[in-house]
């Protein structure tokens, strides 16, 4: 892969859609349950809706987005999308049915297709289509402890949903590094690793962890 991709894709995040993402936190953070189901489920998705298109407006504005900045916003579409399936939204059990529908009518398939409308844009932006960025959905489990969801750092195509880095670059530069007799530096940054004494840092052990991923790429593409 050529350098001008791989600057792309461990670029800094761009300063609007850093901000974007992190007004979208706080919102949610802000909200608190109420006994009205049909009219907190309302507030719910009204504001949330109007912090994901003040994101999409931030995103499309960076003059020179890397795949840095366009992971860091699909990743705040991915946790809000999470949140609001999340007890502490409109998965509420207590909402019932105004729960089940702020849900449903927003999914995949439904009147308001909010993936169509905010993540597109953004997984689809035309200035990174040559870039290799992995736009695959950040793998989010249920956290007990906020009752909400916890980021893994992967996607749903294997790659990493810090840097923005494909499956494919990140055994390539196990690989690589294996290689060289030395270890990869960290998906998040790819800045140089520290020597560590442990059996990971050993370049036959990164070898199999390339060839496992690529072995796995392999496997599932022709699915």
């Amino acid at each position: 892969m050529g350098q001008g991709v791989s600057s792309l894709a461990t670029g800094a995040i761009g300063a609007a859609t850093s901000l974007a993402a992190s007004a979208i936190t706080d919102w949610m953070n802000s909200i608190q349950l109420s006994h009205d189901a049909d009219t907190a489920t309302t507030l719910i998705v009204n504001g949330l809706a109007q912090q994901l298109a003040n994101l999409d407006s931030a995103y499309l504005s960076e003059p020179n987005p890397t795949c840095a900045t366009q992971r860091a916003a699909l990743d705040a579409y991915d946790s809000a999308w999470a949140w609001l399936q999340s007890p502490a939204a409109c998965g509420n059990p207590s909402y019932g049915s105004a729960g089940n529908r702020c849900i449903s009518d927003r999914a995949p398939g439904g009147p308001t297709p909010w993936a169509t409308y905010y993540r597109d844009p953004i997984a689809n932006d035309p200035r990174l289509a040559s870039a290799g960025c992995d736009t695959g959905q950040d793998v989010l489990l249920p956290s007990v402890i906020t009752g909400s969801y916890a980021d893994t750092g992967i996607t749903s195509t294997g790659g990493s949903s810090t840097s923005g880095q494909t499956a494919q670059e990140i055994a390539a530069q196990a690989v690589a590094a294996a290689a060289a007799g030395s270890s990869p530096a960290p998906a998040s940054t790819a800045a140089a690793a520290p020597t560590s004494t442990s059996l990971l840092s050993s370049s036959s052990t990164y070898l199999y962890i390339g060839l496992g991923l690529l072995a796995l790429l392999f496997f599932t593409g022709d699915k």
